[in-house]
């Protein structure tokens, strides 16, 4: 990934994860559940990465997305009862499009170059960081539900590469039509996950390590 500032951007939670090396076992789905599958057209993920350093200003900063996401979200009677596990292809991130860096403000100007993305990309699935190649998923599962019903925070477990790590973060619950909508955002270091942020000139033009993820679930009933 590719860009970096160092202070949290309003209205992210900031995630701490869990000692490396740590298992999490994802929670089986109970028999009793209402059951939706993801909606990818209708979903959206947002990962922001800033930029740092003393040369920060001939950089920029960057919304890697995804409109393909893929999963499925179930709801119990008690809410320690549901759950998501979700997917999401990593060959098919885009990056800068124009839609999602308007949506995330004035931090991400419009209009950057076709060769300046694909430059991007190619960064970003390198073997020192998403390594696309080898580990074509990211996935997150949730592992417990607790709080309030429109507002619960969840425990689950989020696997990068190799790495799992567990996190924990609140999103609200929607119900939309037949199906559920999940609103959440957190973030993570990089390097908790065996990723090496990219760093020019002796740090003087870097990627911060910590990234900034947001998402929206939509899903239809099974």
């Amino acid at each position: 990934m590719l860009a970096g500032c160092t202070a949290t951007p309003t209205g992210l939670t900031p995630v701490v994860p869990a000692a490396p090396g740590l298992a999490t076992q994802a929670t089986p789905v109970p028999a009793a559940t209402t059951r939706y599958r993801v909606d990818p057209a209708a979903s959206t993920l947002h990962i922001l990465v800033y930029r740092g350093g003393p040369m920060a200003r001939l950089g920029h900063n960057h919304v890697v997305s995804s409109r393909n996401l893929q999963g499925r979200v179930w709801q119990g009677a008690a809410l320690e009862d549901s759950g998501f596990d979700i997917t999401v292809p990593v060959n098919d991130l885009v990056v800068d499009d124009n839609a999602a860096r308007a949506a995330e403000g004035a931090d991400f100007p419009l209009n950057i170059s076709e060769d300046a993305k694909q430059g991007t990309k190619a960064n970003m699935l390198r073997d020192t960081l998403l390594d696309g190649a080898r580990y074509p998923e990211i996935r997150i599962t949730s592992v417990h539900v607790q709080g309030d019903t429109k507002a619960p925070v969840v425990t689950a477990a989020l696997r990068i590469k190799d790495q799992t790590r567990q996190v924990t973060l609140p999103v609200t619950l929607q119900t939309i039509g037949q199906g559920l909508q999940v609103t959440g955002s957190f973030a993570i270091r990089q390097s908790d996950f065996g990723m090496t942020p990219l760093s020019i000139a002796m740090g003087a033009l870097l990627v911060v390590d910590t990234v900034h993820i947001k998402f929206v679930l939509v899903t239809n009933s099974e």
